[in-house]
């Protein structure tokens, strides 16, 4: 649908709701009375995998993909009463980008914290959806940050990586790229990156 051109748009949503969801997702402000929950990760990418960095996140997930292969057809399902409460970003890229009728396969929030490091890496090269060609990330930035979003012309593991673009985390800020791109984060040194991570079919 996208072919492999990336788009980014500033100030998808107004600057109200920009700080309304900076509040409740790292801020002290309630949703419908409700605290927005984290939850511990071990790794931002690879948690539990045998080439886990180890590089400790904290995660939160909207909508919740279950690709296991004892379920026929996959589906996806909606965990978390805070998916409501994002679905308006979603709506203002679909209308940005004229596009109708999309499937939500998986929704996710990633916090970080900078970490203590001299020299800046890059977290595991990866796509969200391995099952499925035929999905697009839609990457919102939550606050201003470090860490940028590394997106690469390659849509398989490879020995070598050649860059597309990378895209700087931006409060209001979201990036829409086709899901077989293989992408990554530079780790954030010096401020908190938080990210909405939402794969659309």
């Amino acid at each position: 649908m996208l072919g492999k051109k990336i788009y980014v748009f500033d100030d998808i949503i107004d600057l109200k709701y920009q700080e309304k969801i900076k509040n409740v997702l790292i801020g002290n402000e309630n949703y419908k009375e409700k605290i927005f929950p984290w939850y511990y990760t071990e790794d931002v990418t690879a948690a539990g995998d045998d080439d886990s960095q180890h590089r400790a996140a904290f995660g939160h997930v909207y909508v919740d993909y279950n690709d296991d292969s004892l379920v026929d057809p996959p589906h996806s399902r909606i965990e978390s009463d805070f998916h409501e409460f994002i679905l308006p970003i979603l709506k203002s890229v679909c209308k940005k980008m004229s596009v109708n009728n999309i499937d939500v396969i998986q929704g996710r929030s990633f916090l970080q914290l900078p970490l203590n490091l001299k020299d800046r890496s890059v977290d595991i090269p990866h796509r969200d959806l391995w099952d499925t060609d035929n999905f697009f990330v839609v990457l919102y930035y939550v606050c201003d940050s470090d860490g940028d979003t590394i997106i690469y012309n390659e849509t398989k593991e490879s020995d070598v990586y050649t860059l597309k673009q990378k895209v700087t985390p931006k409060q209001g800020r979201v990036v829409v790229f086709d899901g077989a791109l293989m992408h990554t984060a530079e780790q954030p040194l010096n401020n908190t990156r938080c990210v909405i991570n939402y794969n659309l079919g």
